[in-house]
């Protein structure tokens, strides 16, 4: 922590990045509060006829569809003016949702929260890159990954307070009185910035993008299901909307998403660790609570202790993370990471099968630095390697390529514990079938980070 008051630190301008810091914060917080609240919005609403889950998923869907948009907006027009308009936008949702007087209102809200936040998510990246000197980069990118997750870690436990003694309505006012001392401090603090072109925005790309990344949300949502009908349909869907996509963005003037930045070996590396990382952890928090639940017989709010151990190390873990990545280079400090993501993933597999919770607990404090080290050299390695005028859009591909990796492991990995081979078979125990479940669905987890490792190693050797 000496390192944030060195003579050299004392050179960067805090407040812009404090500012920016909490609406990566809000952005975070926005996505893993509402689900606390669900059980009080059937309540509410209970004659609606419609699923509750919809104020989570409309969040998700709206801020994955719009980060590269997003991003290439905050190139195109300024990144302090974009930031703004999505603190404005992801104000305006909060206050929608908390006097909403019916559920679709409370989706209008939520639906204006997640386009605002995908600005809040992508927006502070590019901001930072102009703000802070190369060679710190990693150490501020860290503890942005520090921010986020204090956004996820804090988000359930502090909405259960303020529902338990406010209600839910108060939930979403509590967001927004934070999210307008964001907007003050950005405005304040960070400089208006000229417009870089006269080009249009390319609202054919965003619509294309977003068709796509809805129609892979669809797709995901029937594996997860087991719905199998239907899913050839939907695939062949996902794939024209992506290719529509492409060729909407060749063809365009200005494209959301320029095609040469995916012509870099190394971008298209970084895309892939991020993505397939993101997968690993988001599978580990959906299969987690189900494992601590029916295979060690927790009740629930000591599962829910444990898997606050994940949150609290990755919020720990971050601004160490990114000091390493300046230390010793990016590409020494991914090729640590994903060993450390092969290792943990292998302990997940073996350790709680033979200790229990005490091997769950160890494995996730491996899982979650290692992962944090990981993301802050990807992050930082995208973003040196992006041009002054792609910034915002560099890191829109990377939240985009993160946002994808959550998705995709939302269901790919409980589908492969629920259908790992000894799952429901009549000779074995539930409990069993579960710890079965678990080592061979983390052993297949280990096999992607071997994949990953084999990816850091190839992208370290082109930065050398």
């Amino acid at each position: 922590m000496t390192d944030f008051f060195s003579d050299e630190c004392r050179k960067v301008r805090i407040l812009p990045l404090f500012g920016a810091g909490l609406s990566v914060v809000l952005a975070s917080f926005g996505t893993s509060t509402v689900a606390v609240t669900l059980p009080a919005l059937s309540e509410a609403f209970a004659s609606i006829g419609l699923d509750v889950t919809l104020a989570v998923s409309i969040y998700i869907v709206a801020t994955a569809a719009l980060v590269v948009p997003m991003g290439r907006l905050g190139d195109l027009l300024g990144h302090r003016d974009v930031l703004a308009a999505g603190l404005c936008l992801y104000s305006i949702g909060a206050f929608l949702a908390a006097s909403a007087p019916g559920f679709l209102a409370l989706l209008l809200g939520r639906l204006c929260q997640g386009m605002g936040a995908a600005a809040m998510m992508v927006v502070p990246l590019a901001v930072l890159r102009n703000l802070v000197p190369s060679g710190q980069i990693g150490r501020w990118v860290g503890l942005m990954g520090s921010m986020s997750a204090i956004g996820t870690a804090s988000g359930p436990a502090l909405s259960a307070v303020i529902l338990a003694t406010l209600g839910w309505r108060m939930v979403f006012l509590f967001q927004l009185s934070f999210a307008l001392v964001a907007l003050g401090i950005c405005l304040i603090s960070l400089s208006k910035q000229k417009q870089r072109t006269r080009a249009g925005v390319d609202l054919v790309g965003s619509v294309a993008l977003a068709i796509a990344l809805v129609a892979l949300s669809l797709l995901v949502t029937q594996s997860a299901d087991g719905a199998g009908e239907g899913l050839l349909p939907l695939l062949f869907f996902v794939l024209l909307s992506f290719a529509a996509f492409i060729w909407v963005e060749r063809h365009s003037r200005s494209p959301i998403l320029p095609l040469h930045l995916l012509r870099s070996v190394r971008l298209r590396l970084c895309l892939a660790m991020n993505a397939a990382i993101a997968l690993i952890m988001m599978g580990l928090l959906v299969v987690g609570p189900f494992y601590l639940l029916e295979g060690l017989g927790l009740d629930v709010p000591e599962m829910g202790l444990v898997m606050s151990v994940g949150p609290v190390a990755s919020v720990l873990s971050g601004l160490p993370a990114g000091r390493l990545v300046d230390k010793v280079g990016g590409g020494q400090a991914m090729t640590i990471g994903a060993m450390g993501m092969v290792l943990a993933n292998a302990a997940m597999a073996a350790l709680p099968y033979i200790l229990g919770m005490a091997g769950f607990v160890m494995a996730f404090l491996i899982l979650a630095p290692s992962y944090q080290v990981l993301l802050a050299s990807v992050n930082a390695t995208g973003l040196k390697t992006a041009l002054e005028e792609d910034r915002g859009v560099t890191s829109g591909v990377l939240s985009l390529s993160r946002n994808a990796g959550f998705i995709l492991g939302a269901s790919a990995i409980p589908l492969v514990f629920r259908h790992w081979p000894d799952f429901g078979s009549s000779g074995i125990d539930g409990a069993q079938q579960v710890k079965f479940a678990m080592v061979g669905t983390y052993t297949v987890c280990c096999g992607i980070s071997f994949l990953v490792l084999g990816l850091a190693i190839r992208l370290r050797r082109k930065m050398t």
